[in-house]
């Protein structure tokens, strides 16, 4: 609402195949401003143009399927960010786009942080946009903070083998590889928490202490904290 909102994964999921996009806009501003209707539209019409769409008013009658998959995305944004919140928590907000498309909405959601003061949580797997993106990073596994850091000390430093093991997937084209890396095994189920280390049964470095004991989050370095007993 007015503090925090929220971009979900899917805009075809999230957004109602019954009603207009217009409606559902303005529906989401009066939902958290006391104002008339023709001033939720008005608000509704100016936040589609910030967000990059054109002939704003002749969309507001469009249903969802009838509009784009980035621009399914971009009317998000634009119901997410027209109260003006102070956190904007974006869940995979590029996971179903197209690279161009994806390009473009961090791209707008860049300039929206700068030009509405509004702090940013994003929730990715994506690590090509946390280094695009992000000023800080917390690595989470199984449900527990295992590494946090600002994002370039990350990259360059990292001291959890979860994070190490994330970093090492990525496919670089200055290698050759028979095969890509893997982090072999699977998360824990949550009621099957393994004991100590949660990521012990998938760490090629672990030791009996990780199978015994669960580290706690400690500091390394300047602003840099990971829960690892070997870090």
């Amino acid at each position: 609402g007015n503090d925090i909102s929220m971009i979900f994964q899917e805009p075809m999921t999230s957004l109602n195949p019954v009603y207009t996009i217009g409606n559902q806009l303005v529906e989401a501003v009066r939902a958290h401003r006391n104002i008339s209707r023709e001033e939720a539209r008005s608000r509704a019409v100016e936040m589609l143009r910030t967000v990059g769409i054109t002939a704003a008013e002749q969309n507001m009658r469009s249903y969802p399927h009838q509009l784009s998959g980035g621009m399914r995305q971009r009317v998000m944004i634009a119901m997410a960010l027209s109260c003006e919140p102070k956190l904007l928590i974006a869940d995979e907000p590029t996971m179903a786009l197209d690279v161009t498309i994806q390009a473009q909405v961090l791209e707008l959601m860049r300039d929206l942080k700068k030009n509405l003061d509004t702090s940013i949580m994003l929730i990715t797997h994506d690590l090509g946009v946390i280094a695009e993106m992000v000023e800080r990073v917390i690595v989470m596994y199984a449900g527990t903070i295992v590494e946090e850091a600002p994002v370039r000390t990350l990259f360059a430093s990292h001291r959890h083998p979860y994070t190490e093991g994330l970093l090492g997937s990525i496919p670089r084209i200055d290698e050759i590889r028979d095969r890509l890396y893997t982090i072999q095994g699977s998360v824990p189920h949550p009621s099957q928490a393994p004991s100590g280390c949660y990521f012990h049964p998938r760490c090629p470095y672990a030791t009996e202490r990780c199978r015994q004991t669960a580290p706690t989050l400690r500091p390394i370095g300047e602003n840099h904290t990971v829960s690892c007993h070997l870090a």
